[in-house]
């Protein structure tokens, strides 16, 4: 199901009205006109229905703005809403006004009738897309803490996957007689081989994922002038992964699914 900006309900209740009072007009026949009017309040139903699907969540609140003063926000990219996907309760709604809340892992939407934003249920977002990233959620491996579940930015969607897990935190302090509150994003990396994440940082840590290939992929890294500095370690991860697919046994590691 493809979201698209909401009209007003009696906007649609009219338009559907019209159908069913020109099928009136033409066919005098009672039980038609009744079948057809059933049929108008069931499309209504469901229109009403697709849209409020996606706006069940509780009301999300801007907390930031209780500090006097504030360095960076909470939002991924931007704290202005940006139009993006969002595959809910296994329904695409396309063109959704949303941001992403990057401290408490949330996706937040504006209710299209109100002034009031929205925080989706965690557990019913698949998937959302939002500023050109593409963000599925992971339940995470139980049995290590390192791996929480959330959403995590799809880098490499091919045979080896790489995903970065974005975070922020915030600290509060005081400055000039007022409390100011402070944002810092964090990013860590995670490679998914054989339907297992894992963390990591440097190419030490991609490389002994793929022992057989340890030499092939040192070599690139080092022809490719690849540093893994913290500049370019989300792109040098990407690209060394990225090479080992291309290797003969790459389809042996097995990605595997969200």
């Amino acid at each position: 199901m493809f979201w698209s900006p909401p009209i007003s309900c009696s906007a649609v209740l009219s338009v559907l009205l019209v159908h069913a009072a020109a099928a009136q007009t033409a066919t005098p026949d009672s039980a038609f006109l009744s079948q057809s009017r059933a049929l108008t309040e069931q499309r209504y139903a469901q229109a009403i229905q697709d849209q409020s699907r996606l706006y069940n969540g509780t009301e999300y609140v801007n907390y930031a703005r209780y500090y006097q003063a504030s360095v960076g926000n909470q939002f991924f990219v931007s704290e202005q809403e940006a139009l993006g996907a969002v595959e809910y309760d296994g329904n695409w709604y396309q063109n959704v006004p949303l941001r992403y809340d990057l401290r408490l892992d949330q996706v937040i939407i504006k209710q299209p009738t109100s002034s009031f934003y929205v925080q989706l249920v965690p557990e019913r977002v698949k998937q959302f897309t939002v500023h050109g990233h593409r963000f599925v959620r992971l339940e995470g491996d139980s049995s290590t803490q390192s791996v929480r579940p959330g959403f995590y930015d799809v880098l490499l969607d091919k045979q080896v996957k790489v995903f970065a897990r974005r975070t922020k935190q915030m600290q509060t302090q005081p400055s000039q007689n007022v409390t100011k509150a402070e944002f810092y994003a964090f990013t860590q990396y995670y490679i998914q081989t054989n339907h297992s994440l894992h963390a990591v940082k440097g190419k030490g840590s991609v490389v002994s994922l793929f022992p057989a290939r340890r030499k092939e992929l040192q070599r690139y890294a080092h022809d490719n002038h690849l540093t893994f500095s913290k500049e370019t370690r989300e792109q040098d991860i990407i690209r060394l992964a990225d090479f080992y697919t291309s290797l003969p046994e790459a389809s042996q590691a097995g990605g595997g699914s969200y």
